[in-house]
């Protein structure tokens, strides 16, 4: 059987069925087909198995939600990268309508309306509508649309060529793996923005060491993520993959890599204070190491730590090199221990079966232990949420017995009673205080109403904090990543009531989320305000994106002492919800 890809992502097939629901339902078809791709979609964005393993055994019919029919069409996916109905639908309709669904506040049903009675079907179309004032005309839409509508393109074509980390990190990981299987490879990194742990990434760069360059490249360009080759050279290799993602392949000597991976890491304003720093020391610096000047044989190349020692630095991690501080602060010894990921204890935002996850208590809790955690909270929404079948009180009160039951039986982790709740739009909680009070853990979130004039938002967090109940703000300004800019309000008002009302400000490391992003983050801190990483996973698989949030509070300059996972169980349950203790 010829594959389209080898091994194909569960997102890459997710996002087939993703799309094949939003066309359907653009295009007037039966409600409970365009569900059923829905429910898809849901099942394999939360496998904790890659799909292919799936496929293989047989087993597609097994999973909820996959028929016969969509199973065919999974099949079909792995073979060509698509399936019969995705094809049909992009012939009868239009491929720009996929670029349309990028928009926030549009969504299907506006843009099947956009799309029947105006024609437009793609973004280019979409905007000189807007410009000219036709939106407005349309039932349900109006003058405020068109403005947003128009505020959405311009930030879609600001980001259009950069990918969120997350995806990026997993599709580099992907090909760091498949060079370093190769027998010509000594070492390879992933550098870049990507290693600096930037939100959202223009390309990725990987460096390898090899004596043999030739078969190094040519074994790139052949990679099945591969769409085309852009330049290729002795020492560089350009591509283009099929998720549109620019690639760029370094070869270098193994004597100098440590010199070459930091300077493909970058940035570039901390290579500019480096190279200014090493012209008054009489060195230069490039990218085959350290030099005394009219020297060409380097006094440090092999790894990094070295090239800094030679400048008369303390090493630099790669989560600082922003041209922030951190020469200066090299320099007189007097930069921050970061935290590492071995020091997270656990886990403090995740979701189960009993609303939008996709797996049990217990599964949770097992996945959780074998990361080596501690503890961990499970948060599952309120009843706010309905998309997520958020808990009634009545529910939630049987899911704090069922926790609790649970983490008397399984041995190693503690398993704490928690929920996400809904700060609504006047500013009260989505649940019976009695209950929250009883929670160990409650993450005060907002999912709704994300318009708000400043103010109105402010006071809206203010007065859920004001209650005493809550433990943390989770994600604490509501940005999408390639989404969904965040909602306004009054950041340092906010940070100040956290820190006088004993609540945690959360660092988010959902994929589609790094939220707080690592300036805010750094300026709660110095404001005095305790810091929580949380995963927010919906399975098993999703714990593992607390990496991205501890990524992010080393961007901030934090170390374990800033963030309140790193304490044990019973610290954490004392650092918040004063007005209970």
């Amino acid at each position: 059987m010829t594959v389209w890809s080898s091994p194909m992502n569960n997102r890459d097939y997710a996002r087939v069925l993703q799309e094949i629901a939003q066309l359907m339902e653009i295009s007037g078809e039966n409600r409970f087909k365009v569900r059923a791709f829905e429910n898809a979609t849901r099942t394999v964005e939360t496998l904790s198995e890659d799909l292919d393993q799936i496929i293989d055994r047989g087993d597609l019919q097994g999973l909820k939600g996959i028929g016969a029919s969509i199973a065919n069409d999974l099949r079909q996916i792995r073979e060509r990268g698509t399936c019969d109905i995705h094809q049909m639908l992009l012939e009868r309709l239009d491929p720009g309508l996929l670029d349309m669904l990028k928009v926030q506040g549009l969504g299907p049903k506006r843009i099947k309306l956009v799309y029947n009675e105006l024609g437009v079907s793609n973004l280019n179309a979409l905007k000189e509508a807007a410009e000219a004032g036709r939106l407005r005309e349309l039932k349900g839409l109006g003058a405020k649309t068109e403005e947003k509508v128009l505020a959405e393109i311009a930030r879609l074509a600001q980001g259009a060529d950069r990918a969120p980390l997350p995806q990026a990190r997993r599709v580099a990981e992907s090909l760091r793996d498949q060079l370093d299987a190769l027998p010509q490879s000594i070492r390879v990194a992933i550098a870049g923005s990507l290693r600096r742990g930037r939100e959202t990434i223009g390309d990725i760069d990987l460096l390898v060491a090899t004596d043999e360059p030739g078969p190094i490249h040519q074994a790139f360009v052949a990679l099945p993520e591969v769409k085309e080759t852009l330049a290729s050279g002795d020492t560089k290799t350009s591509v283009r993959l099929h998720n549109g993602i620019q690639v760029d392949l370094r070869t270098v000597k193994n004597e100098v890599f440590g010199s070459a991976l930091h300077y493909f890491t970058g940035s570039k304003e901390h290579h500019i204070e480096l190279r200014t720093r090493a012209k008054r020391q009489g060195l230069r610096v490039s990218e085959y190491g350290v030099f005394k000047e009219n020297e060409d044989t380097p006094i440090a190349s092999r790894t990094e730590e070295e090239l800094y020692e030679a400048l008369g630095l303390s090493f630099i991690a790669p989560e600082l090199r922003e041209g922030r501080g951190e020469i200066s602060a090299a320099e007189k010894s007097d930069l921050p221990t970061l935290v590492e990921p071995e020091q997270i204890r656990g886990d403090v935002h995740m979701h189960t079966t009993e609303t939008d996850g996709r797996h049990s208590i217990e599964e949770m809790a097992d996945a959780a232990k074998a990361l080596g955690y501690d503890y961990i909270v499970i948060t599952d929404h309120s009843q706010a949420v309905r998309v997520a079948n958020g808990m009634t009180p009545e529910r939630f009160g049987d899911h704090i017995a069922r926790i609790r039951e649970a983490d008397g039986r399984i041995q190693g982790i503690r398993i704490l009673a928690g929920i996400e709740v809904d700060i609504l739009k006047d500013g009260s909680l989505d649940m019976d205080h009695d209950l929250l009070a009883e929670a160990d853990w409650v993450v005060g979130s907002v999912h709704s109403h994300f318009n708000l004039d400043p103010d109105t938002m402010t006071e809206r967090l203010l007065t859920g904090m004001r209650t005493g109940l809550l433990s943390c703000l989770g994600h604490p300004t509501g940005r999408i990543l390639g989404g969904r800019n965040g909602y306004r309000y009054d950041f340092d008002a906010v940070v100040e009531a956290c820190v006088e009302l004993g609540v945690a400000l959360e660092l988010n490391g959902s994929s589609g989320r790094l939220d707080l992003n690592a300036e805010l983050a750094e300026k709660a801190h110095r404001k005095g305000a305790m810091l929580v990483l949380g995963s927010d996973a919906h399975s098993t698989t999703g714990l593992k994106d607390l990496r991205f949030a501890v990524q992010q509070a080393r961007r901030a300059w934090l170390g374990p002492d800033a963030i309140l996972n790193t304490l044990t169980v019973d610290e954490l349950l004392k650092a918040t919800r004063p007005a209970l203790r």
